[in-house]
């Protein structure tokens, strides 16, 4: 199929510019944060007769502590340092993308979703999440079931939340009684969770440091951008006229409230969705991707984190969809204020809004994001009702 030219104008166009956006401070200096954090466990690594023995306050789990060596491969030798490593990173970072645009059919969606996200992915390893989930649901519906298993375990090790879309996968085993898939699919799950395990602990790890990784990120608090968040900063604007006290919550800034519920609160609307899905034959025929779409939506809605990466955890499943045209304006336009709110204009966020009780635009601006995720979620499961 001949790509028309206005869809090779555009692609050329989105990736240079999300390059263009990545090197500029405004961008650059708060979204390198995390690309230093991959560095110093690299330099710990690379200083300590390589080997991860003795690495304490590691929050980073082992699949992903793989993936930051990853970029060293295009740094010539003898030259590694952050300074090459950071762009190095941000390339590896761009490539992934690449291959995002590659396994898509609707790519003008996909690049108009991601000219609205800016540049953030090409900091963070949740392209990589993402792909290696979309390619586990590329091959299942091709029913290359093993392959899927090990795609989909690789990505939820290195972020866990995509293990809840196994149950909707394995049920569409049981329903058409395919056993031998079934183990398949299962056991290169489990050897894709185990190998970057066992690799951690070859290179010096041990199971205690991947236990406090695991824990680190089920003690994080009530962080500030997550709709449970808003909903408790707006609470405190109207009852006493302020901000909530701001709380430094496990990396990232928190609100105080009702974490360790809302660690599990999610479990209630993926449970409903679940009983409707399980309970409606024409949704376990064959895979159908507004499942996850819906499943994703939810879980980032009821969830005490929602950083703003994270909306590419749904923005990625949307093209493969068929959205309609008010799903990709709704999500293009809350995609744009996921960036002026971070990182266009955190610190006055932090700083003025928080802790001097101004700036009350930010604040609204992050409202706006919130409720245009929900009307995201409201319409998708408004599609997959109808659906049934």
């Amino acid at each position: 199929m001949i790509m028309p030219r206005w869809v090779k104008v555009l692609t050329c166009s989105t990736f240079v510019i999300l390059w263009y956006l990545a090197l500029q401070p405004i961008w650059n200096n708060h979204l390198q944060v995390d690309i230093w954090v991959f560095w110093e466990r690299l330099n710990y690594y690379l200083t300590h007769s390589h080997s991860f023995a003795g690495l304490t306050g590691n929050e980073i789990l082992p699949a992903t502590l793989m993936y930051m060596f990853i970029p060293t491969a295009l740094i010539p030798r003898g030259m590694l340092n952050y300074g090459n490593y950071l762009p190095a990173m941000l390339l590896t970072n761009l490539i992934i993308l690449v291959f995002h645009w590659l396994i898509v059919k609707d790519k003008k969606t996909l690049l108009i979703l991601l000219l609205g996200l800016g540049p953030i992915l090409l900091f963070r390893f949740d392209g990589l999440v993402t792909l290696l989930m979309l390619g586990s649901f590329l091959t299942f519906t091709k029913e290359k079931y093993p392959i899927s298993g090990f795609l989909l375990g690789l990505s939820t090790g290195m972020k866990v939340f995509p293990i809840i879309f196994v149950p909707y996968l394995v049920w569409i085993l049981l329903l058409k009684r395919q056993t031998k898939n079934l183990l398949g699919f299962l056991i290169f799950f489990s050897e894709a969770l185990l190998l970057p395990v066992m690799a951690f602990l070859l290179l010096g790890g041990n199971l205690t440091q991947i236990v406090s990784a695991l824990s680190f990120h089920g003690q994080k608090l009530i962080s500030i951008e997550s709709l449970p968040g808003s909903l408790i900063t707006g609470w405190s604007l109207l009852a006493k006229g302020m901000p909530p006290a701001l709380l430094p919550g496990n990396g990232i800034w928190a609100v105080a409230g009702p974490a360790a519920l809302l660690n599990r609160l999610w479990m209630i609307p993926i449970g409903v969705v679940y009983v409707l899905i399980f309970t409606r034959d024409k949704l376990l025929v064959k895979f159908n991707w507004n499942v996850p779409l819906v499943i994703m939506l939810l879980f980032l809605v009821f969830s005490k984190n929602l950083n703003p990466q994270y909306m590419w955890w749904f923005m990625a499943i949307l093209p493969f969809t068929r959205p309609s045209r008010l799903i990709v304006v709704l999500t293009f336009a809350a995609a744009l204020l996921n960036q002026l709110v971070f990182p266009i204009f955190y610190t006055t966020f932090v700083d003025n809004f928080f802790q001097q009780n101004q700036s009350y635009w930010i604040f609204y601006l992050l409202v706006l994001r919130n409720l245009g995720i929900l009307g995201i979620a409201y319409l998708s499961v408004k599609k997959l009702w109808h659906e049934q």
